[in-house]
């Protein structure tokens, strides 16, 4: 494990993940969005850390789970703190989250923090081993996938543990409960459609909506329009096939429905500022 001393949220350049150790001083005075999240297990020590503005007491087998585009910054720490450290970009989240409804990932921003007994830190130290072992063997072709996928079960194991909370409050969304299950079934639709279907008007009429309601449920859940998320969750399904398989522009614009290879990269370098061939060859 590599020694994150400054500031921990740093990937360095090209990389999708890191292990390593951390007290967290680069964090002190830090003010802006991380662009990188991570997944922290205090091993010693006591902090008091600010995400998006909430303050929250850290201590010896706390866990914490910062998701890209948090605020976060520390407060105050004693001398001998110190965190396991497992640092995942965006690109890396998206992928692992996939899969995963806005409401459990909007569940577990607003509750990063868990203290858990010596019996359950044990595991997660176990699970950090792993990393570590899959992290050091860069030879394994499918290291990426393998880490991607431990990243979405510790969503899941982080998830189990608030909702196991008994005080958990769950705060309300900032929609209807029909808005709410438009947008699930919406989310759902395109993770099932995308590779054939990318215009707004599919989803809408999947739903028996408007091309507009459906626009207005999705920025009032998640910030974004209709099209933006639809465009985003096909960039991530182009971006997986580029990493983990060895199919050409050409293949992937045909199994994703692109008119032809042409469009595909004018898509993709509208959404990344690069060809898919640069893309590839910077992410082997």
């Amino acid at each position: 494990m590599v020694n994150l001393l400054q500031n921990p949220l740093l990937l360095p350049d090209n990389e999708l993940f890191s292990i390593g150790k951390s007290n967290l001083q680069g964090l002190e005075n830090y003010h802006e969005r991380s662009a990188s999240g991570g997944f922290f297990l205090c091993r010693k020590g006591r902090a008091v850390l600010s995400i998006d503005d909430a303050e929250w007491p850290i201590r010896r087998y706390a866990s914490i789970l910062i998701l890209p585009g948090s605020m976060v910054s520390i407060r105050e720490r004693s001398e001998d703190f110190q965190l396991d450290c497992f640092v995942f970009s965006s690109q890396l989240f998206s992928e692992a989250a996939f899969r995963l409804d806005i409401e459990f990932l909007r569940i577990l921003k607003h509750h990063p923090v868990n203290h858990h007994t010596a019996k359950m830190t044990k595991a997660f130290s176990a699970w950090f081993k792993i990393l570590e072992y899959s992290y050091l063997d860069r030879e394994n072709r499918f290291r990426d996938a393998i880490i991607r996928n431990r990243l979405q079960i510790a969503l899941m194991e982080a998830y189990d543990k608030v909702l196991r909370k008994p005080d958990i409050h769950l705060e309300p969304i900032m929609a209807s409960s029909r808005q709410s299950d438009l947008f699930s079934r919406f989310t759902q639709l395109v993770h099932q459609h995308v590779r054939e279907e990318r215009e707004v008007a599919f989803y809408a009429e999947k739903l028996c909506i408007s091309t507009r309601y459906l626009s207005t449920i999705a920025r009032a859940v998640s910030g974004h329009t209709a099209k933006e998320l639809i465009d985003h969750t096909a960039l991530i399904e182009i971006q997986m096939l580029l990493r983990n398989t060895d199919l050409s522009v050409q293949e992937i614009a045909y199994q994703l429905h692109f008119p032809d290879q042409s469009y595909l990269g004018r898509f993709f370098r509208k959404h990344t500022g690069l060809s898919p061939t640069a893309y590839r060859q910077m992410k082997k």
